[in-house]
């Protein structure tokens, strides 16, 4: 669990280069701008950058934590469209958990 924690809103599988996106699994983008925003928001949010879940060669290789982000996605997507999904609710992000590190810090309750 922790490690899928760790890189809960790495970018699934995509490239930059122009024409159709290879090997997306679960983002529904197809425009270049909105890739390059949104990858932009999950660097930010994990205080990462490209290179810690990409090949810098070819972006569109599955790497293991690609893998685990595609999961960590499809979770926040439900929880999103479950439980906020009235006009104007506020959405969950990478930076709900994540606050700018790849390690999500753990708040235990005081026994």
């Amino acid at each position: 669990m922790k490690s899928l924690l760790i890189t809960f809103f790495v970018l699934t599988l995509f490239t930059f280069a122009d024409g159709p996106f290879k090997n997306l699994h679960v983002l529904e983008i197809d425009n270049k701008d909105d890739m390059k925003s949104f990858m932009k928001s999950i660097s930010r949010d994990l205080g990462v950058k490209c290179i810690y879940c990409h090949d810098i060669d070819d972006k569109s290789i599955d790497t293991k934590k690609k893998k685990i982000a595609r999961h960590m996605m499809k979770m926040i997507k439900e929880q999103n469209e479950t439980y906020f999904s009235w006009k104007n609710a506020p959405q969950i992000t990478c930076w709900t958990c994540h606050r700018g590190a790849t390690e999500v810090e753990t708040i235990r309750p005081k026994k």
